[in-house]
């Protein structure tokens, strides 16, 4: 089984994996890590080959990451960013991996807001922290306001990330423990 984070850069999904597999003594695998591992740069790999196959490549290494797990096993993936957003259509099957982590009990939507000008704030105001992103305000913006709608529109848990990481993952914890001794 393996629990998703989702939801937009600098919504808290790696700092929350992180205290949440300490916590439950898992392993977690972030996607855009496993991106730069395999194919290095995703700057890089954008500005060369396009978005579009990014998104392709990406999908791709989710495979193959989800193949590699022990299917008697729980684990956690951050997805990129962008992974719930791509069109449906980008590559055979995604419809169906984009539906199923979707409404799999143990995906949880991370997100600062649910209100479209407080989430826009500040993600931006998170992003623009990380240097290396090289991003801006304008970039960030036109990037979470696309995307917001998408994330809304999603089926499944939403998680506010409002809190320190590791309250958050305490909160995801006390919900996946009621989900497990069902299980």
């Amino acid at each position: 089984m393996i629990i998703h984070f989702i939801g937009p850069g600098g919504a808290g999904k790696t700092s929350t994996a992180i205290h949440l597999a300490q916590k439950m003594e898992l392993s977690y695998h972030d996607l855009d890590q496993y991106f730069l591992d395999t194919e290095g740069n995703i700057s890089e790999y954008i500005n060369q080959n396009g978005y579009d196959k990014y998104a392709i490549r990406n999908i791709q290494l989710y495979n193959e990451l989800k193949e590699s797990f022990d299917k008697n096993k729980l684990y956690i993936i951050v997805c990129s960013s962008g992974f719930m957003t791509y069109q449906v259509d980008i590559f055979s099957g995604y419809k169906e991996i984009r539906q199923d982590i979707e409404l799999n009990p143990f995906t949880f939507l991370l997100l600062p807001s649910l209100e479209i000008e407080s989430c826009t704030k500040e993600i931006i105001r998170r992003q623009l922290k990380r240097s290396y992103l090289n991003s801006s305000v304008e970039k960030e913006e036109k990037k979470i306001r696309a995307r917001f709608p998408i994330f809304m529109n999603l089926k499944c848990e939403k998680i506010i990330t409002n809190e320190p990481p590791e309250k958050i993952a305490e909160e995801i914890y006390v919900r996946l423990s009621n989900l497990i001794s069902f299980i």
